[in-house]
């Protein structure tokens, strides 16, 4: 599951509610100090903990963000601390403006993501899938979809960053499926995925049996190799899923 730490400053927390409200139904795990650190906590020593425990870090910044003193911007100077010691290349820091502001010249050598504008979410979105690819092999921005019949059906997978494969085999296309096709569809087989390198293993189960699976994951994320066993059946095969990108429904 991929981490993300949210810094920012008190005044803007409403709008920083909302997003780790949007990163949580996407299925990341987003930090928040006010729903993360526990009363009686040291603070400052959660806050370094939550940075580096963390894969990645959105700094939120507004018009009033950018201009304030205090621990916001000792949260941004820790930031800067730990992604001196990221790989090169590495995505760990993404400027995120909450509204048309400036951003501060230490935080201008990464690319900004405005999430004020039309696509600025979709835009994070992809950017998030991309680093959970890189770290974890899966994509999280669509499904992966296999023929399974010459009657028009087809089996789709998708992986949460929480741990969690559904599978459906449907005649709906995969943006057809995707406003039912979500963790709380309580008819759809689930299952927790491992990933290890490249190899990936899982199993679904659903009210009429359990498939497993266990194969390998293109290095680009893009296609699935697969062996199922039927424990419905005992029937066994082998499989390419391919994947497909949608706009999700969250």
């Amino acid at each position: 599951m991929l981490k993300i730490f949210l810094c920012h400053s008190s005044g803007d927390k409403e709008d920083v509610r909302r997003l780790r409200t949007q990163l949580l139904s996407a299925g990341f795990q987003p930090w928040l100090d006010e729903e993360d650190i526990l009363p009686g906590q040291d603070w400052d020593r959660e806050i370094r903990r939550a940075i580096r425990a963390c894969d990645l870090v959105l700094v939120c910044l507004s018009r009033a963000s950018v201009t304030k003193t205090g621990y916001v911007q000792k949260e941004i100077g820790l930031v800067l601390d730990f992604a001196d010691h990221q790989p090169e290349g590495a995505i760990y820091v993404i400027p995120a403006r909450l509204e048309d502001c400036e951003v501060p010249e230490r935080l201008q050598r990464w690319h900004r993501v405005d999430l004020f504008t039309q696509d600025g979410y979709d835009r994070l979105l992809k950017t998030l899938a991309a680093v959970a690819v890189a770290r974890g092999g899966v994509r999280y921005d669509g499904f992966y979809a296999k023929p399974a019949s010459e009657a028009g059906f087809t089996e789709f997978l998708r992986f949460c960053p929480d741990g969690t494969v559904l599978d459906v085999t449907t005649s709906g296309s995969a943006e057809q499926i995707t406003k039912w096709f979500h963790p709380d569809q309580p008819d759809l087989g689930k299952g927790p995925y491992d990933i290890v390198g490249d190899r990936i293993t899982f199993a679904t189960t659903a009210s009429y049996g359990t498939i497993e699976y266990d194969g390998t994951i293109r290095e680009d994320g893009t296609e699935l190799h697969l062996h199922t066993h039927s424990r419905i059946n005992g029937h066994q095969s082998d499989g390419v899923w391919r994947f497909v990108p949608v706009k999700l429904s969250t």
